[in-house]
């Protein structure tokens, strides 16, 4: 539970890019907290280990809100000196913390503590597989801090059992225990119950900014997002790239609230949208220049936001207007919270939808003669995590297709991303990828049905069902020449900015690949095995500076933030494993020399092999499960509560492995190898098939792309245990498994995020291929380590 409550109130406190950071974090502690059993050994002889685990068990529930409390009340901000990678690593360290005391428990209760360890490790799994679908309906009643308090209350009920398991060397603990329940849920019912600027356990600092919670009139949390809204402010109409053509009149003050996602994301509900007169200033602006050629029949909005296109929708002359939106905290705002200001769902012919766009729009038969999505991204989309929200998933070749599909014959798609003339690289990744889904369809020349405008900072696609007539270009251009917006591309007009100018001149599909993985930015199209659309920076440009990178694209996208951060947090993760598990086991690395090198060598390199793999395949599959659900919070429940009851079922199964044939030893890794080619070649398939499936449907289908990988992955830590215990069975040499712990541990902290940036330049299956050579690069280990056992 605390996993996932963090990687929530990460994507809050700091960008989304640092969500994933989580992964690295958990494992870090829990493989700390091992080690430090395996290294210290006199303070946990086996009469202390009952009390013991009462005590750590107590301490990580304390230490639980501590640690959470030092990132809610830490500014952290992007990495660009010494002292921000400072900050970052003091703020992973004291996250990591909390873990560090449950890999302490999670350990004595699995090998010190006398219980039956099939039993232990089945109960473990189970309560981890809870822990992980709870906090979904958690979120819907508690904010993720309070959420927070209600884990450390349930870490200090573990504390209170296993105090009385101790009998009367827990006594003390047990009282200690009870009273840290009761506060902890108090305070966690108390701090729920408090309005967001009263809250005691609440974020002080936002994307490095101070929260000045005196402007906030409403608050709410959920699995997708935090969303505040400010108090009412009379201000000129807020638009996304308004023209200087626009009448002096339509720029009076109006009543507006600025609505916030996660604290950076805005966007502004005007007052009563029933009196469409006035909000004639919606017609100048560029995200709303689809409704001047297609005033009529029906149209779909994608991302309702403040309800800003609906309105425009509606005011260009479309009779029925669908708003969906993922954020079901957006859709309530405007039924129910702020109904009675906002008024868009009182405004005839609106009808809002709460679902993920890509399901919805496969599901449903309507068809549109405009379906709109204007700067969709929560700055999530920027985000180069396995925890980007679903921003991603909407910007691909299949998600594209899908929306075109419910055009009518006449039909407009239209898109608006941001414009920068210098560095136009989003703008080109946008019609780029237009071009390919014409081509896709069998288009021989996109270029007569588009057409793009452009005013300040936002530029706007048109993607035309057929053809532009003659009649329809004369109109588009009239309009854009009334309203002042310059055309980019159009029929009759090749772009003037260069870089535009070559993308617009690619007569056939296989050229235009060839010239886009020739650009020093990744201007080739994105698809769900690749959704990364928002970062098309190369791997060669991912440390140069912000001037340097602001000449090749626009770094307040995310671009760069999102990469640098990647690889900070990387090397976050590698130093504080040297310090945490390296540094520790190397204090008793002596008594090693005692052991045959080859075999040494043979089995650590199995369980850094096993620990790169299984963290390839996890992270490909988090990123599969973001497309195929859409709801980020839910895809790594679904991912962790999947992979570790599967992969806890394969490891209860290898007890039954006939490790002791030598042919099974030898061959056994290919069985997990097969599992995750499996998973790699039916995900593809299941993302197109599924996709119209509702919620439901699709998560027992991610549980079952995670349960098959799963499976095999769970026998390879206790079969390469029981090798090694066959390759060294004398009681009087040093152990390994202090060592074999760690490395794995080691080299799954650092492949989280090896294993993301493998996704993002490679692609998704790329990454599960990974994975899956790691496993088959076990069988030189396997080959040794039975000639060891042998001898």
């Amino acid at each position: 539970m605390l996993e996932i409550l963090l990687t929530r109130i990460i994507s809050v406190i700091s960008w989304y890019h640092l969500a994933f950071f989580v992964i690295s974090l958990a494992m870090l502690g829990m493989t700390a907290g091992a080690i430090w059993v395996f290294v210290r050994p006199d303070d946990f002889e086996a009469e202390a280990v009952p009390r013991r685990l009462a005590q750590y068990a107590l301490r990580f529930s304390l230490s639980t809100p501590l640690a959470v409390a030092l990132a809610l009340a830490m500014p952290l901000v992007p990495v660009r000196s010494f002292m921000d990678f400072c900050g970052l690593l003091a703020f992973g360290g004291a996250l990591a913390v909390p873990f560090v005391f449950a890999g302490i428990v999670l350990t004595l209760a699995l090998t010190r503590a006398g219980l039956s360890p099939a039993i232990a490790y089945g109960v473990d799994l189970v309560g981890a597989a809870v822990g992980c679908a709870l906090v979904i309906p958690l979120l819907g009643v508690f904010d993720a801090p309070s959420g927070v308090l209600v884990a450390s209350a349930l870490a200090a009920a573990s504390a209170f059992a296993f105090a009385r398991a101790a009998g009367d060397a827990g006594r003390s603990t047990s009282r200690w225990a009870l009273v840290s329940l009761v506060l902890l849920s108090v305070g966690a019912f108390g701090n729920r119950s408090a309005a967001e600027q009263s809250a005691t356990f609440r974020p002080a600092w936002v994307k490095g900014m101070h929260e000045a919670t005196e402007t906030l009139a409403w608050t709410r949390w959920n699995t997708y997002s935090r969303v505040t809204v400010d108090h009412t402010i009379e201000v000129p109409p807020t638009l996304w790239a308004p023209n200087r053509q626009m009448p002096e009149e339509l720029r009076a003050p109006l009543a507006q609230r600025t609505i916030k996602i996660d604290g950076a994301a805005a966007t502004m509900m005007a007052q009563d949208a029933t009196q469409l007169e006035r909000h004639a200033y919606l017609d100048w602006d560029v995200t709303s220049f689809a409704h001047r050629l297609r005033p009529d029949g029906p149209a779909a909005v994608i991302g309702v936001g403040g309800g800003r296109d609906l309105l425009a929708a509606r005011r260009g002359g479309h009779p029925k207007v669908v708003g969906v939106e993922l954020n079901q905290l957006i859709v309530d705002l405007h039924e129910r919270e702020m109904r009675d200001f906002s008024k868009l769902v009182d405004l005839e012919g609106v009808e809002l939808v709460s679902d993920e766009a890509r399901s919805w729009f496969t599901r449903t038969d309507r068809r549109f003669s405009v379906i709109a999505m204007s700067l969709i991204d929560t700055w999530a989309s920027t985000g180069a995590g396995a925890y980007s929200l679903s921003e991603n998933g909407l910007y691909t070749v299949e998600a594209w297709g899908i929306f075109f599909d419910r055009l009518d014959d006449a039909g407009l798609f239209t898109v608006s991303r941001w414009w920068h003339p210098q560095s136009p690289g989003e703008t080109a990744r946008m019609i780029g990828l237009a071009m390919e889904l014409l081509w896709s369809r069998g288009v021989e020349d996109p270029r007569r049905h588009l057409f793009v405008v452009q005013s300040d900072a936002v530029a706007t696609l048109l993607v035309a069902k057929r053809p532009f007539t003659e009649a329809e270009i004369d109109e588009l251009q009239g309009e854009a020449i009334r309203l002042g917006f310059n055309m980019l591309a159009t029929p009759r007009k090749t772009p003037s900015s260069e870089l535009l100018a070559a993308l617009w001149q690619q007569g056939d599909r296989a050229s235009f690949w060839s010239w886009a993985r020739a650009q020093s930015l990744d201007l080739t199209p994105a698809t769900d095995d690749r959704p990364f659309f928002f970062n098309m920076l190369r791997p060669g440009d991912w440390l140069r500076d912000k001037g340097e990178v602001d000449a090749m694209d626009v770094s307040f996208l995310g671009n760069l933030q999102a990469t640098q951060t990647l690889v900070y947090a990387t090397l976050v993760s590698l130093l504080l494993t040297l310090i945490t598990v390296v540094a520790p086991l190397r204090r008793r690395a002596e008594g090693l020399r005692e052991l045959p090198t080859r075999m040494v060598v043979a089995a650590c390199a199995y369980f850094a092999l096993i620990g790169l793999g299984f963290m390839f395949v996890e992270i490909a599959l988090l990123s599969r499960l973001n497309v195929l659900l859409g709801h980020p919070t839910t895809s790594l429940a679904v991912l962790l509560g999947g992979i570790i009851f599967f992969t806890g079922v394969g490891s209860l199964l290898s007890e039954r492995a006939p490790i002791q044939k030598r042919a099974f030893a030898l061959a056994y890794p290919i069985i997990p190898a097969l599992l995750v080619a499996a998973a790699a070649f039916a995900s593809g398939p299941a993302l197109a098939a599924l996709s119209g499936a509702g919620l439901a449907t699709r998560v027992l289908a991610g549980l079952s792309l995670v349960g098959i990988p799963a499976l095999g992955m769970g026998l390879g830590f206790p079969l390469g245990l029981r090798l090694v215990g066959r390759a060294s069975p004398d009681p009087e040499r040093p152990s390994l498994g202090p060592w074999l712990w760690g490395i794995n541990g080691a080299f799954g902290v650092c492949a989280s995020g090896l294993a993301l940036g493998s996704s993002m330049v490679w692609g998704v299956p790329t990454t599960l291929v990974i994975g899956m050579v790691c496993y088959l690069a076990l069988l030189p280990c396997t080959r040794l380590l039975v000639a060891a056992g042998r001898q």
